[in-house]
Order: C-alpha cells, then sequence, then structure tokens
C-alpha cells in the first residue's frame, strides 16, 4: 500500500461502510474504464481530497447537481458529496436545457458538476439563471465562481467523513421523469439509501469477483448498483461510449460478469450483427427492468446466456429494491417461462395491492401497488400536497396496477392512468404488450386507447417489426385473438422505432400523440 494511502486510513475516521470496504481491500481494483484503473486505496484517496474541496467550499445540505455523462469521476464525484455531507442531485444528460434551468433553480444547487458534452446545454440553462452556481467541468480545466475538477482533486483531504453522522439527513434529490407534468424531486435519505444496499447486498447475486459493466446512466439505475458492489470488493467498469459495441468489447476486454440496463438495450444487444464476434463466457448475471421487456428479447436472451437472467422492479420513490424475478423464477414448476412478471417482494418490503378505497383485492385480481419498507422516499422537495397524494399512513401509492398470484409472484398490467376501457370492460396495456411481443415477427409493441363513440374506447396497436417483413394485419389477429379475447387490438401500425422518453422506457404520452394524428376509420 503506498504511504499517502497508509495515512489516509490511519486518520481515526469513523468508518462509513464505503470507507470500511477501501480498508477492506485496499488494493484490489476497484473502478475503470477503458484507459484507467483505481485501486480500493486510490479511490478513497481521490474521494477524500473531492470532499474535503466541496465541504471547504459549501455548507452541509447544500446541492450539488451532476449533469455529465458516464464516467469514473461521476461515481467519485457522487460518493465525496455524500462524504462532505452535501445532497447530490442527478440530471439526465438528455434533459432540454429549459429542464436543466428549472431543476437547478427548483431545488437550489450551489454547485453542478458537468462534463464538455454537456456544457453547451448548462451554458444556455445558466444564461436564464441572475446568480449562477458555481460549475465546473471533469473533462477540462472549465470552471465559473469556483476551484476547477483538478484543484479539488488537489484539495486537503475531508477531516470528517460525514456520510454517517445524521442517517436521517437528506442525500439526495432525484427527479422522476416528468412525463405527467413538473418533475416531482424525490427525496432519499442516508438511511434510505442504506435501506437500499442492505436490499440489493442481502437478496441479489453479489461477489467479490464480480467486475461489474456499467452501460446504463449512473443518474439512474445503474449508478445505485455502485455501492454494493464496492462493499462487496467487486470492481466497476464504466463503458464511457455507451454503446452496445463498446459494452460487448469491454465484456470481452475485462472479463466482465454483470451488467444491468433496460429491455431496449438488451433487445439491441442479442440482435447485434457482431455479438459473435466477442468472447461473452465470463457473463453470470444480466440484469433488467423499468419497462416490460419483449417475450421475445426474453426468449432470445435466455437461449444466448443461459439462465443467468434477473428482473428488477422500483421506482423513484421507492429507489430499485421493491421486488425482483432471480434467473430460477424465470420459469414455472412446470418449466413454462414466466412472462411479464415482476418478481416477489425484496426480503424487508412489503407489498400490498389495493382497490381504490385501500382494501387488499384477492388473490389473481388487479390491484395498485402498495410498498412499505425503509427505503420509500421522504417526500417530494418542496411539494406536500403531492407528498400526501402517495403516501398513507406508511405506504407508497405507486400507481402500477398489477396482479399477486397465490405464491407471492407480482405481474404489472400498467399504470392507473393508462388503462383502457372499452365496452365496459377494463383493458390493462401492458399485459396486451407482453402478450403481442411474443407473436413471430414483432419486436417491440405499444398499446394505447383511442376515442370511440360505441365503445368509448378503442386498444389499438403500435408494432416494431422484428425483421425486414412485418406480419400482415390478420395474421397478427388470429394469432392474438385466442390469447386476447376481447382485449385484442382493433387497429395495428408498424413503425420503425417507437418513442422513448430520457429513461429509455416507452414515451407513452408521444404515443398517445402519434396516434392522435392517425385517421384510424
Amino acid at each position: 500500500m503506498s504511504q499517502d494511502a497508509t495515512r489516509t486510513l490511519a486518520r481515526g475516521y469513523a468508518d462509513s461502510p464505503m470507507r470500511a470496504a477501501a480498508r477492506r481491500f485496499a488494493d484490489r481494483l476497484a473502478l475503470a474504464d477503458a484507459g484507467r484503473t483505481w485501486t480500493f486505496a486510490a479511490f478513497d484517496i481521490l474521494v477524500d481530497r473531492l470532499a474535503g474541496g466541496l465541504a471547504a467550499r459549501l455548507a452541509e445540505g447544500e446541492r450539488v447537481a451532476l449533469y455529465m455523462r458516464n464516467s469514473p469521476e461521476y461515481l467519485l464525484l457522487s460518493t465525496a458529496i455524500e462524504r462532505a455531507g452535501l445532497v447530490r442531485v442527478p440530471l439526465n444528460v438528455r434533459y432540454t436545457a429549459l429542464e436543466v434551468r428549472n431543476l437547478i433553480a427548483d431545488c437550489g444547487a450551489a454547485a453542478v458538476c458537468h462534463d464538455l458534452r454537456t456544457l453547451p446545454a448548462l451554458g444556455e440553462a445558466l444564461a436564464g439563471i441572475a446568480s449562477a452556481p458555481w460549475h465546473f467541468s471533469v473533462d477540462s480545466e472549465d470552471a465559473c465562481g469556483g476551484p476547477t475538477y483538478g484543484e479539488l482533486a488537489a484539495a486537503a483531504p475531508i477531516d470528517v467523513d460525514r456520510s454517517s453522522a445524521d442517517l436521517s439527513a437528506l442525500s439526495s434529490i432525484n427527479y422522476t421523469s416528468g412525463t405527467s407534468g413538473r418533475p416531482k424531486g424525490v427525496m432519499l435519505t442516508r438511511a434510505n439509501w442504506r435501506a437500499v444496499t442492505r436490499n440489493m447486498m442481502l437478496d441479489r447475486r453479489i461477489s467479490g469477483d464480480d467486475r461489474l459493466g456499467h452501460i446504463g446512466p449512473l443518474t439512474h439505475a445503474s449508478g445505485t448498483y455502485f455501492q454494493p458492489f464496492f462493499l462487496r470488493g467487486a470492481a466497476s467498469v464504466v463503458v464511457t461510449e455507451g454503446t452496445v459495441e463498446a459494452l460487448l468489447g469491454a465484456i470481452d476486454r475485462f472479463g466482465i460478469t454483470g451488467f444491468t440496463c433496460v429491455p431496449s438495450l438488451l433487445t439491441r444487444v442479442v440482435n447485434h450483427p457482431a455479438i459473435d464476434s466477442h468472447d461473452l463466457s465470463s457473463l453470470a448475471w444480466i440484469g433488467y427492468g423499468a419497462e416490460p421487456i419483449p417475450r421475445n428479447t426474453l426468449e432470445r436472451s435466455l437461449a444466448r446466456f443461459g439462465p443467468v437472467l434477473t428482473q428488477n422492479y422500483g421506482l423513484t420513490e421507492a429507489m430499485m429494491t421493491c421486488a425482483f424475478l432471480p434467473p430460477a423464477d424465470h420459469f414455472t414448476g412446470d418449466g413454462e417461462l414466466r412472462t411479464g412478471s415482476i418478481g416477489r417482494a425484496y426480503s424487508f418490503v412489503d407489498i400490498v395491492l389495493r382497490d381504490g378505497e385501500g382494501r387488499p383485492v384477492p388473490v389473481g385480481e388487479i390491484g395498485e401497488i402498495t410498498i412499505r419498507a425503509e427505503h420509500v422516499m421522504a417526500g417530494y422537495w418542496r411539494m406536500p400536497e403531492e407528498t400526501a397524494k402517495v403516501l398513507r399512513e406508511g405506504w407508497l401509492w405507486s400507481g402500477d396496477l398489477a396482479r399477486m398470484d397465490a405464491e407471492g409472484f407480482i405481474t404489472l398490467a400498467g399504470r392507473s392512468k393508462d388503462m383502457i376501457i372499452s365496452g365496459g370492460f377494463n383493458i390493462y396495456p401492458q399485459e396486451v404488450e407482453a402478450c403481442l411481443t411474443g407473436c413471430p415477427g414483432v419486436r417491440e409493441a405499444a398499446v394505447v386507447g383511442i376515442p370511440d363513440e360505441a365503445f368509448g374506447e378503442l386498444c389499438v396497436a403500435f408494432l416494431v417489426a422484428d425483421g425486414a417483413d412485418a406480419p400482415d394485419p390478420e395474421v397478427l389477429v388470429a394469432w392474438a385473438k385466442p390469447r386476447l379475447g376481447i382485449k385484442t387490438p382493433r387497429h395495428w401500425r408498424f413503425v420503425a422505432d417507437l418513442p422513448k422518453n430520457s429513461n429509455g422506457k416507452l414515451d407513452k404520452p408521444a404515443i398517445r400523440r402519434m396516434s392522435a394524428e392517425i385517421d384510424w376509420r
């Protein structure tokens, strides 16, 4: 161990979990990208200096926005912000300048960390703010109103690790995607995040021998996996390019054992023309979630990689660890593929499906997912009325509709606001979409309702073909009718791509707008 590392680990701090892991695994690889590596000790030393530089300028509890693409610096700064007792505010790099401006103003950010690729949008955003916060780039000496990243990295180490001082203190503000109006700032405390990490370490497959590939946005689910793997002594590899080609190359080069992604990316992985030119034998697990997985993607992934898939269900208000479907549970006792299921609740999470009056629904019937757990948010930032709508008597009302069977397996039916009522029957788009993606020739599906004088609403489907030739509507109807009955879409439309929002999920508002422009007669 280096002399600096020895001094760092001997300063007598009260150990936070991250610091204890740095001491325990000091000489092991902790973090890498295509050209750089950090051991656990080197990571800890740099985090100490970054935290010291931040704490010298900002008071505890001030907000620091992270508006940057995937890089090791994101994970270093995220950890340093926590260690300095500041509040982390991740900003999606796909946000427009106007969205960034509004969120920076909403949270009252005292500093913004960015990179050269996000600088143009940030400059436009800050131009509309009377008193712009200090901002600095992680990949240049660009800074305004305070030190550069290089100066922070050379600062005196922080004297006290503040991340464990008060577990009830605010740790992050994570904004919802805002597809249904103004984004809400979800307040997560240090105790909330500890519960997320504990849930993952207890119930998920995490080994000290793992090499975790980060391909999804670190501002979202991928970044949530970093700490539990760090605490086990595993290495994280950041795929900075963010492409399928780069991911396949990183698996081959680093021996990556697992990665997590949205199903749309997994679809691109299993259909990538160069997949056979890479050695992917190191893969031991693949996590997916945030949106329904097409059945054909699920089948192809299992055929390609074997039983290594884990479905994870969570939401911003109850970050990540609500329910999961491990590899073995992807199949029923009879060997049938369990499609559309998000699995069962984590060990320390209570999930009850309720009707509109708050009563638990019987087994097999549809109700709204309500969650009670230690990682449920403290509330929405400066939105008490919105908080009261979803936090009721200790339970979080998710807005997600689902069925639960007698074994506790949960199958999503869709968002309550997306339900279609046709001729007095309730149609749940997610159930229809899950069925349609099992149809030969269909890669992706999105279902919405359109107004109809006779039935109130009709179910229509937008599809992406799996190959050059799309199935004829007659073939689709013949395949779907025996499986869906009255829920079979009345109209079909093939498109080149389905709109996705900034999180990579199906953009249902955009799909409804697209539907409104079509004469379906």
